[in-house]
């Protein structure tokens, strides 16, 4: 399941779903492209999850060279990524308007400013038209926000601790996303902290939305 470990961690970069820390840099581009940068380190939950359901057992958690083709293959540009260690990651490269952060509703086309919106439906989007080695993985983390069901932060790690152990509520429980936004002239820089908690357990009518200016 070598795949595993390219496919997912390239998409989970983008919503910081396999990262006990993340810091997601998006910067509009002149043409209306946005690049991202992303850096994370897995927690010891999230890194015995991957382990579990990948060939990884002795040897690297990130097949680097393959994470880089995956995005190359999604349509990404000027792709690099780098794994420091053995539970890092970082990972820059260039979105096309005509990538997935944009077609998916995510990312939003508009001039000059950068701009994120998050809903459910755009994360269902992405869990129904993930092969089933990534839903293999998604199902792990119990998340509401897949499943149609209806359920606060407290209630999902309350679930998450008595289905996996308190360890693993308490990892996903201060798991934070770190956003900041910059728009192409760079006048305009915001920063956003979200819980990741807060992702998973989205309601059906709300709407996260984070913009630079």
């Amino acid at each position: 399941m070598k795949k595993i470990l390219t496919i997912l961690i390239a998409a989970a970069a983008l919503f910081g779903m396999t990262s006990c820390t993340s810091e997601v840099t998006l910067t509009a581009q002149k043409d209306g492209s946005v690049l991202v940068s992303f850096e994370g380190k897995c927690g010891e939950y999230f890194k015995s999850m991957l382990k579990s359901v990948s060939d990884a057992e002795n040897g690297p958690l990130f097949d680097v060279s393959g994470i880089k083709q995956s995005f190359y293959t999604d349509g990404f540009k000027n792709v690099a990524v780098s794994a420091p260690d053995n539970v890092s990651l970082k990972t820059s490269f260039i979105a096309p308007k005509n990538t997935f952060l944009f077609t998916s509703g995510l990312v939003l086309d508009s001039s000059n400013q950068t701009s994120v919106r998050v809903n459910r439906d755009i994360l269902k989007k992405f869990y129904k038209s993930a092969d089933e080695d990534i839903v293999s993985v998604l199902d792990l983390l119990l998340a509401p926000v897949f499943n149609d069901e209806e359920m606060d932060e407290e209630e999902y790690l309350e679930t998450l601790g008595a289905f996996y152990g308190e360890d693993a509520s308490t990892e996903i429980g201060e798991a934070e996303i770190h956003l900041t936004l910059i728009s192409e002239d760079g006048k305009n820089k915001k920063d956003f902290t979200v819980p990741l908690s807060k992702i998973l357990t989205l309601p059906e009518t709300s709407v996260l939305f984070y913009s630079s200016k």
